[in-house]
């Protein structure tokens, strides 16, 4: 009998045991459950309210509008040079006629899609920025910079009493591209992306000169143009050092390759009747940089379903070689190859919905 309570006090033991220990596995197996969940929401609520992209919840449209105002730098584009004599005239002062472009605006505009799947976006852009310059000077002694020196007309006309000089600038891309956001911390989100950019750039010298010193030609107008068009690999990286409150500093740099034609041309005509013509046709890469920095606020609306952000910084670009018009030297198709530079301020307004 005894023996029976001990084997019956040892089962129900055993089955107090078997029971705690379950019990115990299933509260530890609820609590790792449960701290994941708060993990993925933590990351999720980080991810929704504090990325580069500050993406709404699910699927959906994206719509961007930039107006920038930019100063662009070429360098290169003289189109006299001013010769004057010191007071003994034992020597001659040469002095670059040059151009200076002013501050114009221009406008971006984008539309994009946010997939619903693991965070990727795919947006396009399509930028245009127009600019010119002009300048003259008269009443001295202007040596002509843009007769190429093999031409007829050179060997006659080199020094005239006024000169003046108009510089266009047309710029036109198009760029589309596949990214997506990581969040690297609570303060720090980067947006990889890459994909194709196209472009467009037209650049336009018309260039006068009056009071030419020879007997046959007293006036003279040379039009130099370089046309481009390329097609070519676009990568780039937006990051953003989250401040609190919707603030956000950010960094955005990207650069493309662009395979593409240069067609240069250079026209002389004179009210004498003589005309000249100068035309090339090139294949070669063209390298770009860009880059964006400043401040930005973002702000989540109807249960985090839309979204708007605006971005006020600085934004630089960079196209090596890109002015190929046919310039001033022995040979007929010798290129100017100068940078073509732009840079200031720009304004981007997005909304998510």
């Amino acid at each position: 009998m005894s023996l029976l309570r001990r084997i019956s006090s040892m089962i129900v033991s055993l089955l107090l045991t078997s029971s705690t220990a379950f019990a115990a596995v299933d509260i530890d197996s609820r609590v790792t459950q449960l701290e994941n969940q708060m993990e993925r929401m933590r990351i999720k609520t980080l991810y929704d309210t504090q990325t580069a992209a500050a993406q709404v919840e699910g699927k959906g449209w994206s719509l961007s509008f930039d107006v920038f105002y930019w100063h662009t730098h070429i360098s290169e584009i003289e189109f006299a040079i001013n010769t004057k004599s010191n007071q003994d005239e034992t020597s001659v002062e040469s002095v670059l006629q040059s151009l200076d472009f002013k501050w114009d605006w221009g406008l971006r505009v984008g539309l994009g899609y946010n997939f619903e799947h693991d965070g990727w976006d795919f947006k396009g852009q399509y930028t245009r920025y127009d600019t010119n310059s002009s300048r003259s000077v008269s009443n001295g002694s202007f040596v002509i910079t843009k007769l190429p020196y093999l031409t007829q007309l050179r060997a006659a006309a080199t020094l005239c009493a006024n000169a003046k000089s108009q510089y266009n600038l047309d710029y036109k891309v198009l760029n589309v591209e596949l990214g997506r956001v990581y969040s690297m911390s609570r303060k720090l989100s980067f947006r990889p992306y890459w994909g194709l950019k196209t472009a467009w750039i037209d650049q336009t010298q018309m260039s006068s000169y009056s009071g030419i010193s020879m007997t046959s030609t007293n006036s003279m107008d040379i039009k130099d143009d370089c046309k481009f068009w390329g097609l070519g690999p676009y990568l780039g990286l937006d990051s953003k050092w989250h401040l609190g409150y919707g603030f956000s500093l950010f960094n955005n740099i990207a650069g493309s390759l662009l395979i593409g034609s240069f067609d240069s041309k250079k026209k002389f005509s004179s009210d004498s009747g003589n005309t000249e013509n100068i035309a090339d046709n090139s294949q070669a890469l063209s390298p770009a940089a860009q880059m964006q920095i400043g401040l930005c606020y973002d702000k989540g609306m109807r249960n985090n379903t839309q979204h708007i952000g605006v971005r006020l910084g600085f934004e630089g670009q960079k196209w090596w070689k890109q002015n190929k018009m046919l310039s001033a030297g022995d040979y007929n198709s010798v290129y100017v190859n100068q940078d073509v530079n732009m840079y200031g301020l720009t304004l981007d307004i997005q909304w998510d919905f």
